[in-house]
């Protein structure tokens, strides 16, 4: 039986996997329930499972030293209720369909599932990792995927390099001296070197983003209150200009706190690194996609400044992470995270069809 025929004749199934897992939708560090139908489903196949990370699930076909691993995030948003906006319940159906078809193929290497979960919180790859999930076996290489809207059904967009930006949060408080506005002479505006600061920090360009989101002072007219706090957010394809970002950041804050006699206090959290596909996996990847749904059907990636935390396991292996058309004339339109965010289930087949025969066919 070919490949995807071989898919269609599970795909029921699959769909009400899918299903089952959105009906039971679970926000960042709740996953027990998700947790309980991973768990179930793949011990009922016959792969060696642990948990890892409280909620997260690792699953293993075949024995071997070493393995690739697929990656699918468990989590769900507070929208509409508590529901899969972001498309995870997909993504783990994907995976879980790849397990079921590479069963049944009698696929003979070894491959690793992993099921992460509090993606929209903190992150959970990163304790994932600390906690020995590319261990035991050694994963070697790595494939994740993220449903996209407005990418039609059918299609998938890969880049072979940067796809997702690194995310860092800054908090910079400059303190004066407060007082009455109309006794200039007696106070020191923070407000002032917080305007300049912002003003010298500003950059958006097709690399690198800065953006200020909140800056609050006071909340009188005539009342100076003696701090002013900024807030802002980071992102970039680069790593090396990730770190420039941040000594710019602090640099640009303790000039102009100095030259207004202000004094700061700089909170500057390092969070995501920026997702990079390796250039000869994803390469490989990319070129058996196209034998398979053709050259239209792969077109380029667009670049977001949104981050992804599949990017610490980019940093550790040689990783592709893919993005999966989902939409049709009335599905897969909504952006995610929206309350009317939907997709077109046939979806599912196109995700397990790719993964599994770039695996099939190495």
């Amino acid at each position: 039986m070919l490949i995807s025929e071989l898919i269609r004749s599970k795909l029921a199934e699959i769909k009400k996997l899918r299903e089952i897992l959105s009906l039971n939708a679970e926000i960042s560090y709740k996953e027990f329930n998700t947790q309980k139908i991973l768990l179930d489903f793949l011990n009922d196949l016959g792969l060696e499972t642990s948990v890892i990370y409280n909620t997260g699930v690792s699953a293993v076909l075949n024995k071997g030293e070493d393995c690739i691993a697929l990656r699918a995030d468990m989590d769900a948003l507070p929208v509409n209720g508590v529901s899969h906006v972001c498309g995870h319940d997909y993504h783990m159906a994907v995976l879980l369909g790849i397990a079921l078809v590479l069963k049944e193929l009698g696929y003979k290497k070894c491959v690793k599932f992993i099921f992460q979960p509090a993606e929209e919180d903190e992150g959970g790859a990163l304790p994932m990792i600390e906690e020995g999930v590319l261990e035991n076996p050694r994963v070697t290489e790595i494939i994740g995927l993220h449903v996209w809207p407005k990418l039609e059904v059918g299609k998938i967009s890969v880049s072979m390099g940067s796809s997702m930006a690194s995310v860092d949060d800054f908090h910079v408080t400059f303190k004066g001296i407060g007082g009455h506005a109309a006794m200039p002479e007696a106070f020191i505006n923070p407000i002032y070197p917080a305007i300049e600061f912002i003003e010298n920090i500003k950059i958006q360009n097709e690399d690198s983003l800065i953006s200020i989101a909140c800056i609050n002072s006071g909340s009188v007219p005539n009342i100076i209150f003696p701090e002013a706090i900024v807030k802002g957010t980071v992102r970039t394809f680069d790593v090396k200009l990730r770190g420039t970002l941040k000594e710019k950041i602090i640099s640009s804050a303790n000039i102009v706190a100095k030259k207004y006699g202000c004094q700061v206090d700089i909170y500057y959290s390092w969070q995501y690194p920026p997702l990079i596909n390796d250039k000869m996996l994803a390469k490989e990847f990319i070129d058996k996609a196209k034998i398979i749904l053709g050259d239209e059907n792969v077109p380029p990636l667009i670049r977001t400044f949104a981050a992804e935390d599949f990017s610490f396991f980019a940093e550790k292996v040689p990783a592709v992470h893919f993005r999966l058309g989902i939409a049709d004339e009335e599905k897969g339109l909504a952006p995610l995270h929206s309350p009317f965010f939907s997709v077109n289930d046939e979806a599912l087949f196109y995700g397990i069809y790719v993964i599994t025969n770039f695996l099939m066919n190495r």
